[in-house]
């Protein structure tokens, strides 16, 4: 017996999946792309042109990368953006590099000082 599974459809305005509402930091970065998206249609701009200011919106919206639940909710973002091509394929991993040092330098400060015996 055989069986054939379909391809999971790719995120869109109309079916997002549920990734994207159950973290509050991707949500926020998906409203703000979906804001200035058609904000930009509403102005007459080309799907294309509101895509590219869409993208730069969500970008915009990333969280701050200060602390350990910042930088977490800033790499479910960036790996969101990276499926719904709001982030490239360029821009992705300097991202994800940035949250990576900005971790290690959170994760060693959170280690109290030994105190001297």
């Amino acid at each position: 017996m055989t069986e054939t599974t379909q391809p999971t459809p790719a995120p869109n305005e109309v079916n997002e999946p549920i990734a994207a509402s159950a973290n509050p930091a991707v949500a926020r970065c998906l409203s703000a792309w979906k804001h200035a998206n058609q904000r930009e249609l509403a102005k007459g701009k080309s799907e294309g042109t509101a895509a590219h200011y869409a993208d730069q919106a969500y970008r915009r919206a990333l969280p701050p990368l200060s602390g350990q639940e910042n930088i977490r909710d800033f790499i479910a973002c960036v790996a969101y953006g990276l499926l719904i091509d709001a982030i490239n394929d360029t821009t992705g991993p300097k991202l994800l590099y940035a949250a990576q040092v900005a971790y290690s330098t959170v994760r060693g400060q959170s280690t109290p000082p030994k105190a001297d015996a």
